[in-house]
Formats: C-alpha cells, structure tokens, sequence
C-alpha cells in the first residue's frame, strides 16, 4: 500500500524549491520591467511625442458603470508618470506586507505558503503564472470548440506609446471601479453598521476614515474593528458572505464588461476576464488594493513594456523578453501541476485514512 504520508513531505520540500526559484526570477523581471516604462516614455522621439499631447479632462469609474470625468487639463506625460508612481508605492507596500519580502523569502523551504503570513510580492508570481497558464489553457480549450476569445485592437498606425497608456491606466481605472468601490464601500458600509455603537466607530469621522479604509484594504479595516478577516480566521473563515458575494457579482460584471465594450473581444473572453476578476477580487480582499493593482498590471504593464523595449533597442532585450515569456508559462504550468498534485495526494491519503477506518471497524 502506498504510504501517501510520506510522500507529501517530499513534495511540498520540492514544490516550496522550485517556487523560490520562480519567484527571485520573477521579481527581478518586475523591477526591470518597472525601471525600463518611464526611460522607454521619455527618451524615445514618439515616446515624448505622445507625452505632450494633452488630455482634456481623466475618466474615473466608480461601481462599475458610473463614468466621473474629471475636468483636469493635464499632458500624457505627466497622466503617464502618475501612474507609474502608483505602481511604485504599490511595489513599495507589497515589498512590506505580511512581515516584509525578505522574511518571506528565509522561511519560503520552512513554511507553508499561506495568504495570512506569505508576503504579498512571494504569493504574486504564483498567482500570476497560474492564473497566466489557466487562461491560456481556457482559450486554447474554446477555441477547439469554436469560441473565440478575439484581441484588444487599436485604430492602425496607433503609436505604441498610445497603447502603453492605455493599458497602463487600465489596472488603476478598473480595479478602482470593480474591487476597491464596488467591494471595499459597501463592505466598509457593512462594518459601519455592524460596529456602529462601538467607540472605535463613533463620530461621522471614525465612520468616514473606516469606509475609506475598506475601500484600500478590506482586511485591515476588518481587522480595525475585530471583526474576522484572514489573519486571524484564515482564508474561508477570513472572508465574509457579503465579500463573496461581492466577489463573484463583480468577476460576472467584470468579464462580461470586456465583452460588452467591445474593443476586439469576443464572446469566449468573457470566461477568462470573469477568472481573472475573480482572482482580483480576492487578492483584493485578501491583501489590499496595491495586491490586485499590482496583479492587473503584470497582464497589462509587464510584459507590454518588455515587448517594446524589445522593438526598441533590441540586443539583450530580446533573449530577456523571450525568457520571461517562457517562464511566467511554464513557471504557471508547475505551480498549477505541483498544487494539483500535493492535493490529489491529500485526497488519496484521505481515502485511504478512511479505507483503513472502515476495514478496522468490519474486523
């Protein structure tokens, strides 16, 4: 009989070896890939081009449908740069999350990978390559039965640094309208009322600061008031009937939207943005809003950028560009094989715990 109990030891030992390693060669892309947007905007002659063009007023939503311009004058450059120092500061919080990247990383052979203690910028390659191969595997799957998932598509002649904004923008303008207001206020709303005669909820303040916290991180403002929240309660018994609830209205809404606005996208795209909201959604919840900001623009930013630096100056850019793409695919691949295999062994040990049960109490 195989003894599964001692198998699993060896597996997570391998499993937790060969995530360190996909998780050092992806942060160092990261920080690359960040370092690179602002020389490849600014030192290119379409780059400043495009920079100086100015933008009449900047659009933000809020709960998914509400379009807010903002009347704020302001070139492409400058929209450009903002966005780009949102990015940093979200580096910056994900560097420091859970006890730091580097406490992460000492006891990454030792322990568990847990969304409670597991650092953000260790847990975001594992989940952007999974979630990476998981999508490339849905499309491939509908294709085969003839639904087709489509592409983003631009006006021809559209200058690369167009697009760049665009998609630049895009992790900051949609996490606003889909995770942060359409999860965070009425999750903040909630706790307001829950907690509403508790001193450390008295005062319109207090209930103002608390909702905006909720709108940033769920999880800190949860645990504000004690209420339970995936530090203290773990990851099912961390996120409340409101959240998931929340979580799957806006996964629904969010990949339908890509449908629906067209832009190049077909029907099948609906199934993988529905799967990457999701995952989102619960880094949001889970972390805060730097985690699914920071997640978006690994799909839109990263690899956009190495793409272009690529094109641009070529030379060592294009083995790295090729690397990348190859590991954040096969990386996806063994971070989704090694999880479904360290569970089916769970299940197998449990079938076989409870085969033995039964054999025990039959003699």
């Amino acid at each position: 009989m195989v003894d599964f109990k001692s198998i699993l030891p060896k597996l997570r030992i391998v499993g937790r070896a060969l995530a360190l390693l996909l998780v050092i060669v992806s942060i160092i892309s990261y920080f690359v890939s960040l370092a690179i947007g602002p020389v490849l905007f600014f030192s290119t002659t379409d780059g400043l081009h495009v920079a100086s063009r100015q933008i009449p007023e900047i659009p933000i939503d809020i709960f998914m449908a509400i379009t807010i311009p903002i009347p704020f004058p302001v070139n492409i450059g400058v929209l450009f740069a903002s966005v780009w120092i949102i990015f940093v500061i979200c580096m910056i919080f994900a560097w420091r999350s859970r006890n730091g990247f580097l406490s992460s990383i000492r006891n990454s052979l030792k322990q568990s990978l847990s969304f409670a203690k597991t650092n953000f910028l260790y847990i975001m390659p594992l989940v952007a390559t999974s979630l990476l191969y998981s999508t490339v595997l849905i499309q491939q799957f509908q294709t085969t039965e003839g639904v087709q998932t489509g592409n983003l598509n631009f006006p021809p002649q559209t200058s690369p640094y167009v697009i760049l904004i665009n998609l630049a923008f895009a992790p900051v303008r949609e996490e606003f309208a889909f995770r942060m207001t359409s999860i965070g206020i009425p999750l903040g709303i909630l706790l307001v009322l829950l907690y509403r005669h508790d001193d450390r909820v008295s005062g319109f303040k207090k209930r103002i600061r608390l909702v905006l916290l909720a709108l940033l991180s769920p999880e800190r403002a949860k645990a504000e008031v004690g209420y339970k929240n995936v530090a203290s309660n773990g990851f099912f018994g961390g996120i409340s009937a409101l959240e998931w609830v929340l979580i799957f209205l806006t996964s629904i809404l969010f990949g339908a939207a890509h449908y629906l606005l067209g832009g190049g996208w077909e029907i099948g795209k609906v199934t993988t943005a529905f799967l990457a909201g999701f995952v989102l959604a619960l880094m949001f919840v889970i972390y805060g809003a730097y985690a699914s900001i920071l997640l978006h623009w690994f799909f839109n930013y990263y690899f956009t950028i190495l793409d272009m630096a690529n094109s641009t100056y070529g030379g060592l850019f294009g083995p790295i560009s090729n690397i990348v793409e190859i590991t954040n695919l096969a990386g996806g691949q063994v971070v989704v094989l090694v999880f479904l295999i360290i569970w089916a062994v769970k299940f197998a040990d449990y079938l076989a715990t409870r085969a033995s049960g039964f054999s025990t109490k039959s003699e």
